[in-house]
């Protein structure tokens, strides 16, 4: 053998030797995982999320799952109210919101919110905390349910649907849109019957908007904690950082940034319930509440969708009375017109219309443009509509972001001048 066939002779010894070690290393590698058990992201670091959160791991037919309850006495101040309003409230009046179908009583309701791996919905988000606050006996309690891995979505979402079994209603904001449809979608994944489909649902996001959108800039849930409520929160999470604190939980095992995320969503919960007895109490009072009179205008609106003619009638009137910036005090006296058209008390709405002619455009123009029609067609003074109809052309002239009206106004003032021009005015009694 020569030199080069012992040197050959060498290397494939040696590349045997490595392919044999590689192999060990492999093998070895495989028998620890097998050896190993399989665990959670919580218990992949020393101290998992229940050294952070005062809960406990429960468990059912479909497995386990983390669980938090907190109880809030009722004697607790929560704002300008106390926890054990949520207990006596009157909600009834949140009937006007519900299209038919009625409220149960307070202790037969659940308010829920959950937080998510993000907002775009589909099937692709998940609800990793579901909390749900009820009362029980002289307290409010809040019951929260964690995946501390998806595994354990099955197991969460059969102790939600359990604990929803012992009431009627469900109370969520902005919960038609997202939280429940979320929801539902998880359990048809699951293959599991959804909860929500006998409960009575108020969702306070839309009754909310309609009451204070007019004063508050945002209608979002924390900010009327604030103005509504007097609630200044301390220690809380934005809303937009819950799911990356999530995610990193997951990656990395590490808990702790969870705790704001349980505070945050308790919050929620509480403040939802403390908001629905605030809307019912507005809504009850009616006229006599003592609300700023962007607000009495809101509820006047309120009223008179709902058919309640009066207390709109009461409401707007009152608002004017508190007083109104110029935009909203427009807005009010035209709502006040349009209810004495439709009552045929012309002489009333009369004199609003004039009132509002004086303001800007287009309620200017409206106003002008019902002069007419009720000089020409009620008072036969074809004089006096095609004078108010040539106040509303020269409305137009300057107000450019209203120039759709411009041919209407301008065939009706064609039309008056022959009226004039050939017929005397006949004036009838209003």
């Amino acid at each position: 053998m020569n030199l080069e066939q012992k040197l050959r002779a060498l290397k494939q010894a040696a590349s045997k030797t490595q392919q044999d070690y590689d192999l060990a290393r492999q093998l070895e590698y495989l028998r620890r995982i097998e050896q190993t058990p399989k665990k959670l992201p919580a218990q992949r670091v020393a101290q998992g999320i229940e050294h952070y959160v005062d809960g406990s791991v429960q468990s059912n037919a479909h497995g386990e799952f983390f669980s938090a309850r907190q109880a809030l006495p009722f004697g607790r101040p929560y704002g300008k109210m106390r926890i054990g309003d949520i207990s006596t409230a009157e909600l009834g009046p949140l009937d006007i919101f519900l299209n038919g179908t009625f409220l149960p009583p307070a202790a037969r309701l659940a308010y829920l919110d959950t937080e998510t791996t993000g907002l775009a919905g589909g099937t692709g988000t998940c609800a990793f905390l579901i909390g749900v606050g009820t009362i029980e006996g002289r307290q409010f309690a809040v019951r929260q349910f964690f995946l501390r891995d998806y595994p354990e979505e099955k197991a969460v979402l059969a102790s939600l649907a359990e604990i929803l079994e012992g009431y009627e209603g469900l109370v969520t904001f902005n919960g038609k849109t997202f939280d429940v449809p979320l929801l539902e979608t998880r359990y048809a994944l699951a293959r599991m019957k959804s909860p929500f489909t006998r409960l009575v649902h108020l969702d306070v996001l839309h009754p909310a908007r309609r009451l204070w959108k007019l004063r508050l800039e945002s209608c979002k849930l924390t900010h009327l904690e604030t103005e509504v409520l007097g609630i200044g929160r301390e220690g809380d999470v934005d809303g937009s950082e819950i799911p990356g604190i999530y995610f990193d939980y997951l990656r990395t095992g590490d808990a702790r940034g969870l705790q704001p995320v349980f505070y945050h969503n308790a919050l929620d919960i509480i403040t939802l319930a403390a908001l629905t007895v605030e809307l019912a109490q507005v809504i009850a009072q009616g006229a006599e509440t003592l609300a700023p009179g962007a607000d009495l205008f809101s509820l006047s609106r309120i009223f008179e969708r709902a058919g309640a003619t009066e207390k709109s009638l009461a409401a707007c009137q009152r608002a004017l009375e508190t007083g109104l910036p110029e935009t909203l005090e427009t807005r009010a006296l035209w709502h006040l017109a349009a209810h004495h058209k439709r009552q045929r008390q012309y002489g009333e709405a009369t004199k609003l219309w004039q009132e509002v002619t004086r303001r800007e455009a287009p309620f200017s123009i409206f106003a002008l443009e019902e002069l007419a029609i009720y000089y020409e067609h009620r008072r036969r003074d074809f004089s006096a509509a095609l004078a108010a109809t040539e106040a509303a052309l020269d409305c137009l002239r300057v107000a450019p972001d209203f120039k759709g009206y411009l041919k209407r106004v301008s065939y009706r003032r064609e039309r008056l001048k022959k009226k004039a021009a050939g017929v005397a005015p006949l004036v009838q009694s209003t």
